[in-house]
């Protein structure tokens, strides 16, 4: 019987048609052609002739098929032998599906497991060798970086040398840079006390400047009083002079016409003294002089007015020496005015004697003007030598 055979025998459409002469076979799974193909060998008692006979059709998918194969299969002398044997092909079949499956699983898990190791181990391989490139990128990148480092270090040691070099050098310049902020320190300090001392001599030097203006002013105030009274007595003094000329004059020419004194006559004798004595006072013009002197004694006293001090003082000497000459020449001119009215009136002396001593009156009256011109002119002078040395100091 077919079913004892462990090996089947190998079956195609052809060997299965020549074996058993049905049409269908076509319909059949050509996984059941080999166990139909053993079946058939054995003959007339084998299953397909029991179930089928002489159809010559397998008619798989007719429920009539199916029952007469259950029938053939569960009838006969073969039923027990068949159950059992389908019995022990079931269990081993089932066994075998088991041990198939488990295998199948196993092999599946082996697969997956296999899978999954092929994977994770592609994966780590594929780590491992984007490790190592990373790790070759990160060599490259360390030779680098070891590279650039020693030629940081290099530039590093060599900026290191240069900064010491430059901080030695920094150092000597900020020695030297502290003397010269010492030095600029003390020339500052001579600077402000040079400053205030040249402020000090400035303010000194415009205090002088003023001081030289003012005695500028003063001096020029002095010798326009100096000219002045030396003018007044130069003038004065010449016509000192005019007039005793011409007074010798007049005596000498009253001695040429030998003027004679006589008492008895009073009216030729009144004549010729008045006649004399005006003559005497048209040329001894002493009121004129006081009147001009007076006239500069009120032109000093205006400029000692502008001025204050000591050029006042000079001024102020000036005027009363002045002053002094003027009342001289009053004093003269009321003995001179005296005298000639006693020489009118009392007409007993001799016309020379008159002369004589009108001619000494206005000798008198002369060299007092020449004196006091004199001494005006020498305080002029002494004065206009104060006033140079005081300049000069």
């Amino acid at each position: 019987m077919a079913l004892e055979k462990r090996q089947l025998p190998e079956a195609d459409r052809e060997i299965l048609y020549q074996l058993s002469g049905f049409i269908d076979i076509d319909k059949i799974n050509p996984d059941a052609w080999p166990a139909l193909v053993a079946d058939l060998s054995t003959g007339e008692p084998g299953i397909i002739a029991l179930a089928f006979g002489c159809t010559r059709l397998f008619q798989p998918n007719k429920p009539v098929t199916k029952a007469q194969a259950a029938v053939a299969i569960a009838t006969g002398e073969a039923s027990d032998l068949v159950s059992e044997e389908l019995a022990r092909i079931e269990a081993e079949s089932v066994a075998e599906n088991a041990v198939a499956a488990h295998n199948a699983l196993v092999a599946e898990v082996e697969k997956d497991v296999n899978a999954n190791f092929e994977k994770e181990l592609s994966m780590e391989r594929e780590k491992i060798d984007a490790l190592e490139k990373m790790a070759e990128e990160a060599k490259c990148e360390l030779e680098r970086l070891r590279a650039e480092r020693e030629e940081e270090n290099m530039v590093l040691m060599k900026d290191r040398a240069a900064i010491s070099a430059e901080t030695e050098i920094l150092s000597r310049l900020r020695r030297e840079v502290e003397e010269q902020l010492e030095s600029m320190i003390n020339d500052k300090v001579e600077i402000s006390y040079e400053k205030e001392r040249i402020s000090k001599l400035r303010k000194e030097t415009e205090d002088e400047t003023q001081e030289i203006v003012r005695l500028q002013h003063e001096l020029e105030v002095e010798r326009k009083a100096l000219s002045m009274a030396r003018a007044w007595a130069e003038d004065e003094a010449k016509r000192a002079r005019e007039q005793a000329k011409a007074l010798e004059e007049a005596r000498e020419q009253w001695e040429r016409r030998g003027v004679k004194v006589v008492v008895d006559n009073d009216l030729h004798e009144q004549s010729v003294a008045g006649d004399t004595w005006v003559n005497v006072g048209k040329q001894v013009a002493v009121e004129g002089t006081i009147s001009r002197g007076e006239t500069l004694v009120g032109k000093l006293k205006t400029l000692a007015s502008e001025v204050e001090g000591k050029s006042r003082e000079f001024i102020d000497k000036i005027v009363q020496r002045i002053q002094y000459l003027i009342s001289v020449l009053r004093k003269w001119a009321s003995e001179a005015g005296a005298k000639a009215e006693e020489l009118k009136d009392g007409a007993v002396l001799k016309a020379r004697g008159s002369v004589q001593e009108m001619q000494q009156t206005t000798a008198g009256f002369s060299s007092a003007v020449k004196e006091g011109a004199k001494r005006v002119a020498g305080d002029c002078r002494e004065g206009v030598e104060k006033l140079t040395q005081r300049f000069r100091t």
